[in-house]
């Protein structure tokens, strides 16, 4: 404990010899080891660790604005996509399938008997393939007046079915009023599977 005092002493004597500017080269040489100590023992770390946790805010900041993005595009294109399924329900509502094909020709056939025209013929054709549905062309040839033959279109018009009428034909018949109407009447049927392009035969 002597020994301390005297060491002390010995220190405040040869710092009381020390002139002013000494003394304060002395401190600001103590501060400078002092902030030394500090920055390389206990700031650095602790600023590289706040840095890393800054880029990584920064980082996780941009991915949730990027999550954010996605999930408005996500609801918009769900909202597409409903609107692009209940308007291909509606088309294929026109388009007939092949069960149902039988029972529109009555219905065709049965118009033209309620409005008063004579079916010669009534003859369907061999379907058409296209891409993703099929023509099926129906050929008729009927007997009536003009009358009747503008009702008969007017009602297959309203069908609720996509029909077209192609190669009307009129002819006057010599024994009256009357007209021979030669017509072609086309449905269209939608087909799940697209039909496959023939394969060239292989050379042997």
């Amino acid at each position: 404990m002597k020994k301390d005092s005297a060491s002390l002493g010995v220190l405040q004597e040869k710092l009381g010899e020390l002139t002013p500017s000494q003394r304060l080269l002395l401190l600001v040489i103590t501060i400078l080891i002092l902030g030394a100590a500090f920055y390389f023992l206990k700031y650095k770390d602790q600023a590289q660790t706040i840095r890393r946790l800054q880029t990584s805010i920064v980082e996780q900041q941009r991915k949730l604005e990027t999550l954010k993005l996605a999930a408005v595009e996500v609801d918009k294109l769900q909202k597409e996509l409903a609107q692009s399924e209940e308007q291909l329900k509606q088309v294929l509502a026109l388009l007939p399938d092949q069960k149902e094909i039988p029972g529109l020709l009555d219905n065709i056939s049965q118009l033209g008997a309620e409005v008063g025209l004579e079916n010669i013929l009534f003859q369907p054709q061999p379907e058409q393939p296209r891409e993703f549905h099929a023509a099926i062309p129906i050929r008729l040839d009927l007997v009536g007046t003009y009358h009747e033959l503008g009702v008969f279109l007017d009602r297959v018009s309203k069908l609720d079915r996509i029909l077209k009428v192609e190669n009307l034909n009129l002819t006057r018949q010599k024994d009256g009023p009357t007209l021979q109407v030669g017509l072609t009447v086309v449905t269209y049927r939608f087909v799940d599977t697209p039909p496959q392009a023939t394969a060239p035969p292989k050379k042997k």
